[in-house]
């Protein structure tokens, strides 16, 4: 990647905030899911799954903003995009809507302290719970706005094909890191059915992804770089090794082990870094403008 520090705009602060906004969004969705399917996790214990994803989802977008920060190389310039509001920025949009997420979120815990765990009342609302699923979509899907302002650019970036990627590796992974802290409390029914929707997610993936590479401008020479240059690795064993194969072979068995079900989430979380990591950098190289 040095190749490429002179003159590309965005480096690895900006592939580590996407993952890292994914893992919020996927991780609020989860908490959303155990709070209004609590019978999916071990008696007494969905308020503990939904209180872990909460924190994870704060911590994840609050270390993603001193990320954009110091790529930023100016907490003013962070100040600004917040208090001089310039609707046709999406940075602008971003910093608000970071904003109102973690305040969300921080509020749905607070909600959530008030109850026990074996309470079978819902302290989060069904306007609430509406507010969370807004912006956790939200947190999901505006990084790909961000890269889309680029696109005439940056083919790659295409934003109506990058929004539901990013969401679905966010959803994805986020799901996987709840998983990974939690998974003593998920019974054995919750873990068939997300190994069901684990195969799902890796199709989807499969083909948002093979779209974004056929159906863009983006040159031959790009994906030659991409497929056999300077990227190669990162795709072939970041994306379809770790992130695709492994976890497709197996989650398609029977149920797996304990220790199956840790690798096959690691890797989920690896690979969806390695994509984002592929469609940044690869997506602005200077193979990517030449002409078909």
């Amino acid at each position: 990647m040095n190749s490429y520090d002179a003159f590309t705009p965005f480096g690895w602060p900006i592939v580590i905030y996407l993952t890292l906004a994914g893992l919020a969004c996927g991780a609020t969705f989860c908490a959303i899911f155990f709070l209004h399917l609590k019978e999916r996790a071990r008696e007494g214990q969905s308020y503990e799954i939904v209180k872990t994803s909460l924190y994870l989802a704060i911590g994840a977008i609050l270390v993603g903003i001193l990320l954009l920060v110091f790529d930023l190389k100016s907490s003013d310039r962070f100040y600004l995009n917040f208090m001089e509001f310039n609707p046709t920025s999406a940075i602008a949009w971003g910093t608000r809507i970071i904003t109102l997420f973690v305040m969300l979120c921080v509020f749905s815990l607070v909600l959530l302290s008030t109850v026990n765990d074996n309470d079978k009342s819902n302290p989060i609302g069904p306007v609430l719970t509406g507010f969370l699923i807004f912006f956790a979509l939200a947190i999901g899907i505006y990084p790909a706005l961000v890269l889309g302002q680029a696109t005439i650019a940056r083919p790659l970036w295409e934003p109506y094909l990058l929004m539901p990627l990013f969401l679905l590796l966010g959803l994805h992974s986020g799901f996987a890191l709840v998983q990974l802290l939690t998974l003593d409390k998920w019974t054995d029914k919750s873990l068939e059915q997300i190994r069901k929707l684990d195969l799902g997610a890796i199709g989807i993936q499969i083909v948002l992804f093979a779209l974004l590479i056929i159906a863009t401008t983006f040159s031959s020479a790009g994906k030659d770089q991409l497929f056999f240059g300077e990227f190669a690795l990162w795709f072939w064993v970041g994306v379809v090794f770790i992130g695709w194969a492994l976890p497709f072979i197996a989650s398609s068995g029977s149920l797996p082990s304990k220790n199956a079900i840790i690798l096959t989430q690691l890797c989920f979380i690896f690979g969806a870094f390695a994509l984002r990591t592929v469609i940044v950098f690869s997506g602005q190289g200077t193979q990517a403008f030449i002409g078909t």
